[in-house]
Formats: structure tokens, C-alpha cells, sequence
């Protein structure tokens, strides 16, 4: 009997325990497709929703040179286009209400609040602070040489130039509908198409082999290939060359100027003016030295000049690509699209040719120097006072916005509205000193020139 009703509890115990189990996997089931679920109806916060506060300081830059290295804002573009709206600013005045709320310091909430602004509004800044006046046209040997220079070197009658075009994949992004690659192949046609009938050229591209993962690095590393040996222009075999080039891997700049060295190699700087051209979108990706590669160069018999067009290039990567033109004789010029890219190829190429007639030219190449110069000088200056005057419009009446409909801490608005103002100020202050330095550059340049033609029309028609 006994054993019979210890049967008995034991199938029962086991029937629980099943039961028991049955329903612990089902709410682990159930619980994980609910998590599932949520997931997927998870999506990422829209600005400014996802700002995050901070209890670190924050400063405005304080030089016009870093507000323009500076990444512009999220909503910038809407400002610069007139799409912002009045549901986005009321966006941004709820969320100033909202920082002003919270349980923090004076300081702490202000430093939040300008941080909001600055990251929704900071202007894309068109680079007054870097803006360099071309190489002064100078006349000391007027009666046995061109007169004309080309970054500070007399251009000689016979011109060399050497383009070194990247390949890398990062070429393959897009503006505009048109890949990098393709926007610079046809501003290198453009530009070699109008060179003076004498101008030797050639062509180098890197990074055409492999691809961008590190699987493919050492190949690609080593792909540099000179597609248009140095040589007359021809169309037919240009074009032919470069129509094939399509951008894959790596960034061996150091490796493609020793090669474009090879290239000009015993072509002596005494009758030759040499000039590399390095079009790229990005710094050195092979541990190669660039920089020192350009002194080398520089030091060498053959003196290149190497003018170094950064295409489509973010501030973190300008440092090396200026650094190599500094080491020789060049200039780093930044083209953001297309119309930079060809503009800046047609006054390289006006310079390189004004050699053919120069007797006539003088006082209008002076001139025109001057006048371009200037207007591309006035043309920074507008474009940088206006984009600082709109932004400090913007965040100032968002902040008096704000603080009438929501009552902000009279301390925390002070400190907001006071560091705007010094921002603007100290801007303003630097764009001015950059904007009269720079154009008494350009002055100095002409008068210079204009004195020593003057003189020497003086001593011929005497």
C-alpha cells in the first residue's frame, strides 16, 4: 500500500515539473520575440533629439583657421539653403528648455546649450584663414629671361609637368552624380589640352590595383604606373590612357612622387621648369614619407615645383598634403568640386603659358594677378562675414526664443548670449586681419612689378 501511494506523489511531482517548464520556455519565448519586436521598432533619434549632455566644457574655436578645419554643423545646410523650418527651430527651442531644466550647475546647462548651437549651425567657412595669393609675377631679368614666375621659379622655356592622379578607392565617391575620378579625368583634359604647344607631359596614377582591404594593401601598395609617358601632348593617346583608370585600393603617395622624380629625372632645373601636379583625395596610406620624399626632390638637380590639389578633402587630412607642397616650392590648393578643380587648373595653366608672350603682357598680367587675386581675396571675406553674421543671427534669436517662452535661468542665458557674442567678435576680428594682411600681399605684389616695368619702359624710350 505504501508503495503504491509513493507511485502515486512521484508521477505526480513529475507532472508539475513539466507543466513547470512548458510554461517557463514559453514566457522565455514569448519574452524574447517581444524583444524582437522592439528592436525592430527601435529607430535612431533625429537631431536634436539625439544630442547628448555632457558635463564637459566647451570652448568656440578661437582662431578662424579652426572654425574652418571645424566640421559644419547638422543643419547648416538647411540655413545656407533657406529650407530650415519652423518646426526644426522650435526643435532646437525645446531642447535648449529642456537642457535649462535639468538639475545641474549654471555653467554645466550653458556649456550644453552652446554646444547645441554649434554642432546644429556652425557654418561651413570657405577659408579665408588659408587663403594664399599666387606667386608674384617678377621682372628682375626682363632683358635675358621670361620675367614670369611660377612659385617663386622662373619659368623656363622648356615646361616639364608630371600629374599624379589617385586611384585609390576612395576616388570612386560621388558629387553631384559624377565620381571623383571622373570629375578630375576631365579637368586633367581640360587642363593638359591647354598647355603651351612646347610642355611636355606625362601621366602617373596609384592605387589602380587590388582593393581598399588590408588583404590587398601590399599590391596595391605597389601599384604606380606611368600610363602617358613624358612626351608632346597627343589627345587621341592621352585620352586613351586615362579613360582605362579606375580607382580600387591603397594611397602610396611617397612611392608615386619618387616614381614622378624618375619621370623628370636629368631634365636639370638651369633650362627646364619642372612641375608636379599630385591630385588626391587623402593622405599617404602605404607608411610612406611624402614630405621627406618632396625635400629630396626639391634638393635634387631637377627642382620641381610640386603643387598638391586636395580633392573633396576633410581638414584631419589637409595636414600632410600642405606639408608636402611647403617642402617644394608649392602650393596646396583645396578643391571641394568640380569648378575648384578646373578653376585652379586654368591658373596654373594660364601661369605655365604666359611665358610665349610675355614682352606684351606685363602690365596685364600684373594686372589681372592683382585683380584676380583681390576678388578671389573679397570673395572669401564676403562669404565668411556673411555665413558668421547668419549663424550668430540664428543661435541669438533662438536663444531670446527660447528664454520668452520658456523662462530660461537669467545666469544661463547670460553665459550663452555673452560667448556667442565673443565668438562672432573674435571672428570677425581675425577675418579682418587675414582679409588686410592678404590684400596687402596682392598690393605689394603689383606695385612691385608695376615699378620695375615702369622703369624700364622709362630707360627704352628715353
Amino acid at each position: 500500500m505504501r508503495k503504491w501511494s509513493l507511485l502515486v506523489l512521484l508521477l505526480t511531482l513529475l507532472f508539475v515539473l513539466s507543466a513547470c517548464g512548458d510554461k517557463a520556455e514559453e514566457t522565455s519565448s514569448g519574452s524574447k520575440e517581444n524583444a524582437g519586436e522592439k528592436k525592430k521598432e527601435e529607430k535612431p533619434k533625429e537631431w536634436p533629439y539625439s544630442f547628448q549632455f555632457t558635463d564637459k566644457a566647451f570652448e568656440f574655436p578661437s582662431s578662424l583657421k579652426e572654425a574652418e578645419e571645424t566640421t559644419q554643423g547638422k543643419w547648416w545646410e538647411k540655413v545656407e539653403d533657406g529650407e530650415l523650418k519652423d518646426s526644426d527651430k522650435e526643435k532646437i527651442v525645446e531642447a535648449i528648455a529642456k537642457i535649462d531644466k535639468r538639475d545641474e550647475s549654471e555653467e554645466i546647462r550653458a556649456e550644453n546649450i552652446k554646444r547645441l548651437f554649434f554642432e546644429t549651425f556652425h557654418p561651413e567657412l570657405p577659408g579665408l584663414a588659408t587663403f594664399e595669393p599666387r606667386e608674384k609675377i617678377s621682372l628682375e631679368e626682363l632683358n635675358t629671361g621670361s620675367g614670369l614666375k611660377l612659385n617663386g621659379q622662373e619659368v623656363k622655356e622648356n615646361i616639364n609637368v608630371a600629374i599624379i592622379l589617385d586611384a585609390s578607392g576612395s576616388m570612386k565617391a560621388k558629387q553631384d552624380g559624377k565620381s571623383q575620378m571622373e570629375i578630375a579625368k576631365e579637368s586633367i583634359n581640360e587642363f593638359v589640352s591647354n598647355l603651351p604647344e612646347k610642355t611636355k607631359v606625362s601621366l602617373t596614377i596609384y592605387g589602380h590595383e587590388g582593393s581598399s582591404s588590408d588583404a590587398d594593401k601590399a599590391k596595391s601598395c605597389k601599384s604606380i604606373k606611368e600610363i602617358y609617358p613624358l612626351k608632346s601632348y597627343s589627345e587621341d593617346e592621352f585620352n586613351k590612357a586615362l579613360s582605362g583608370v579606375d580607382p580600387k585600393g591603397w594611397t602610396p603617395i611617397a612611392a608615386s612622387l619618387t616614381q614622378a622624380g624618375k619621370t623628370l629625372q636629368g631634365l636639370n632645373a638651369d633650362n627646364n621648369t619642372n612641375v608636379i601636379y599630385l591630385v588626391s583625395d587623402g593622405e599617404e596610406t602605404c607608411d610612406g614619407d611624402p614630405a621627406k620624399v618632396a625635400k629630396e626632390l626639391a634638393q635634387s638637380n631637377i627642382k620641381p615645383i610640386i603643387n598638391v590639389i586636395g580633392f573633396a578633402v576633410g581638414a584631419d587630412q589637409r595636414d600632410q598634403l600642405e606639408e608636402i607642397a611647403e617642402h617644394a616650392n608649392g602650393r596646396y590648393i583645396q578643391a571641394d568640386n568640380q569648378q575648384d578643380l578646373e578653376e585652379e587648373f586654368q591658373k596654373s595653366n594660364d601661369a605655365i603659358g604666359k611665358w610665349i608672350d610675355w614682352h606684351n603682357q606685363h602690365i596685364g598680367a600684373a594686372i589681372d594677378q592683382d585683380n584676380e587675386d583681390s576678388g578671389d581675396l573679397i570673395d572669401l571675406d564676403n562669404k565668411t562675414m556673411g555665413r558668421l553674421i547668419d549663424f550668430d543671427n540664428m543661435v541669438t534669436g533662438l536663444l531670446i526664443d527660447a528664454d520668452n517662452k520658456h523662462d530660461l535661468d537669467p545666469d544661463v542665458y547670460d553665459l550663452v548670449n555673452e560667448a556667442i557674442d565673443d565668438f562672432y567678435n573674435k571672428m570677425s576680428d581675425d577675418a579682418d586681419e587675414h582679409y588686410n594682411t592678404k590684400k596687402e600681399m596682392i598690393d605689394n605684389a603689383y606695385n612691385e612689378a608695376k615699378e620695375k616695368i615702369d622703369e624700364t619702359y622709362q630707360k627704352n624710350t628715353d
